[in-house]
């Protein structure tokens, strides 16, 4: 889960083709909003996990309050039982549970394990539920006592019904790159030498501006259950959540070396620590599950993706402090192209590779510094370019950037045309005229004495009546 993967422009929802909606679930006090896509992939809904997350949205949670999500349909309806004592105490129960580190995922982890009735589990294995619930949350019974009650109390069978067409919408984008989703799966499996037996993705507009990677496992089979935001698709973010469960495999085993986890807590001080907290990674432990899972996607999309799109999502992600991101990629390729049986195989030269890297980690943690003005060339993705500058910004007040320098790229449209574009710049905000078919570098300076590098294009497209230029990734 990076949240910067989220900053794109959203897509517009479709209707449902009338093939998908012959295939939808009958809605009863017993079943979820499901569309299946394949033999292995279903698309819907988790009543269990809108429960447990409505509770958490009247707890406080921070990560189910986000600020630009619509929550009035939840505070409205909910709004008329808070007095309820069955609520009150659902409400305080998650708070406590707060205090002992209960977020993010885990309220998805343990709603995958319960039902949609919200009153049994899905599996009657004792062992299954202490280590998927317990460890979480404390004794299973008691936090499946505190959702059946909040269910019966709140009457919510009436309010998940009332939201279908809610769920559709969500649902929708997720069909409409269902060619996108059966590739990634194909890959994933491809990657990790391993055959899914199930998907279940759970799109809930609940969720906020967060994603979680989670799984099932009835003792027999493994399923992967992935929750997602809704209105958004991006197949990195459909790979990154997918493989969390595999990816965990390594990084249980790569937390145990003491040597690398020295080196890893060497640097996650300061700066870094603080944006990893604000991201849910606030330990070293939870910075090497994250950055091995990026790593790990990152890796399985060189395998089937435009080199460009990769590298911008590797760029995003320095950006936010996984600072050998690339260097941890790379290396991991040497596992996606060997003859490895599974990653466990590759752990030992994993390791030490990994090693090596934080070794030389000072070279890759630079401070930001703007180019000379006078600078008369850029090299992008291995071709030098005449650039000229065009200025500089103050933009001191506005968010947490400080200041912003120009450079117009000379003669290297043609060459940058057709590269993925993840995101736009109004022609307004330059302090000059710009014109179609033209490249730009833009250096941003942040308050905080870090920054950043963007380039952009003008193709001629408008948004919102302006015309704009869009971002893309060359270096």
């Amino acid at each position: 889960m990076v949240k910067n993967y989220l900053k794109k422009s959203i897509l517009s929802l479709v209707a449902i083709t009338a093939f998908f909606l012959s295939s939808l679930a009958a809605q009863t006090a017993n079943s979820d909003y499901t569309v299946q896509l394949t033999d292995k992939i279903t698309i819907g809904t988790r009543k269990s996990f809108e429960c447990a997350a409505t509770i958490a949205h009247l707890a406080g949670f921070d990560e189910y309050n986000y600020e630009d999500s619509d929550y009035s349909a939840y505070d409205e309806y909910f709004s008329k039982y808070l007095n309820d004592k069955r609520v009150k105490k659902a409400i305080s129960h998650y708070k406590k549970l707060r205090t002992f580190g209960f977020s993010y995922d885990a309220v998805a982890n343990i709603a995958v394990y319960i039902n949609p009735d919200c009153h049994t589990f899905r599996v009657n294995d004792k062992e299954i539920l202490k280590k998927n619930i317990q460890e979480r949350c404390g004794d299973p019974k008691k936090i499946l006592k505190i959702l059946a009650d909040f269910y019966d109390a709140t009457d919510f069978e009436t309010f998940y019904q009332s939201q279908l067409p809610v769920y559709q919408n969500a649902v929708d984008l997720f069909l409409q790159n269902k060619d996108k989703l059966i590739t990634s799966v194909s890959e994933f499996e491809k990657y990790f030498k391993t055959q899914v037996e199930g998907i279940y993705i759970s799109v809930s507009p609940i969720i906020g501006q967060n994603n979680f990677g989670t799984s099932f496992n009835d003792g027999k089979h493994f399923y992967y259950e992935p929750h997602y935001m809704a209105g958004y698709f991006d197949v990195d973010l459909f790979i990154h959540e997918l493989s969390h469960p595999q990816s965990k495999i390594l990084v249980d085993e790569v937390v145990k070396n003491d040597e690398i986890m020295k080196l890893v807590s060497k640097y996650f001080t300061g700066e870094k620590k603080e944006i990893m907290i604000k991201q849910a990674y606030g330990t070293p432990e939870g910075y090497v599950n994250e950055i091995l899972n990026i790593a790990n996607t990152m890796s399985i999309l060189r395998n089937f993706t435009d080199e460009s799109y990769v590298a911008m999502h590797i760029f995003n992600c320095k950006a936010q402090r996984f600072d050998e991101l690339k260097e941890l990629t790379d290396l991991l390729d040497k596992y996606r192209l060997g003859e490895y049986k599974n990653q466990l195989e590759f752990l030992p030269e994993f390791e030490e590779g990994y090693l090596e890297i934080l070794e030389n980690m000072s070279e890759l943690i630079k401070p930001f510094e703007f180019s000379a003005e006078d600078t008369k060339s850029f090299s992008l993705l291995g071709k030098t370019y005449e650039a000229e500058y065009c200025g500089y910004q103050n933009l001191t007040g506005f968010q947490n950037f400080k200041m912003r320098k120009y450079w117009r790229i000379k003669n290297a449209y043609n060459d940058f045309c057709n590269n993925s574009t993840y995101g736009y710049l109004p022609y307004n905000n330059y302090p000059f005229e710009v014109k179609e078919g033209e490249v730009f570098r833009i250096e941003y300076l942040m308050d905080n004495g870090s920054g950043y590098v963007m380039y952009l294009r003008s193709d001629g497209n408008i948004y919102e009546d302006e015309p704009i230029t869009n971002v893309f990734y060359a270096e």
